[in-house]
């Protein structure tokens, strides 16, 4: 009986260890991410490209916003989530989107959807959060209201003084 047990045990173990192996070797071959900062003013753009296998939309969708995680992580980590600009500080954003390449040259790459309208993920490095491509651009019509009142009210105050 102790036998069976131990061998179950072992069996259940090695079992575990190969899955968990298994994992990582997929996460490492199957796609690639590509960071890219052109500008401290401008969002960083992380393209995951898909290699060998078209995922799932849901796959695809976790996966990009598990990379958005760590890119934005690692911003926090080296202190770049703000940026100074010349109008002020900034904080850097992350525009994540995943991509099939079918072949071996850059033109042979098709976006991946995640559900009907919605193709890209936001790291907001004011936020720490991860939002959807359509509530980015909300967030930032709002800044933008947010600033234009802040300056108005500033202006007034240095009128009226």
């Amino acid at each position: 009986m102790k036998k069976e047990i131990f061998t179950v045990l072992i069996l259940i173990l090695t079992f575990s260890i190969n899955v968990y192996c298994g994992k990582d070797f997929a996460e490492k071959t199957d796609y690639i991410t590509d960071f890219q900062e052109k500008s401290p003013e401008m969002a960083a753009v992380l393209h995951v490209n898909f290699i060998k296998v078209m995922p799932e939309p849901e796959e695809a969708e976790k996966i990009v916003r598990q990379q958005l995680r760590i890119y934005g992580n690692k911003l926090i980590l080296h202190k770049k989530e703000i940026v100074a600009t010349k109008k002020g500080e900034k904080y850097k954003n992350i525009i994540g989107s995943a991509w099939y390449t079918k072949g071996t040259h850059s033109g042979d790459c098709v976006k991946i959807k995640f559900h009907k309208n919605l193709a890209a993920y936001v790291w907001l490095g004011k936020t720490k959060k991860i939002v959807t491509f359509h509530n980015y651009i909300s967030f930032l019509k709002k800044e933008k209201i947010t600033k234009n009142l802040k300056n108005k009210i500033q202006e007034n105050n240095l009128i009226n003084e």
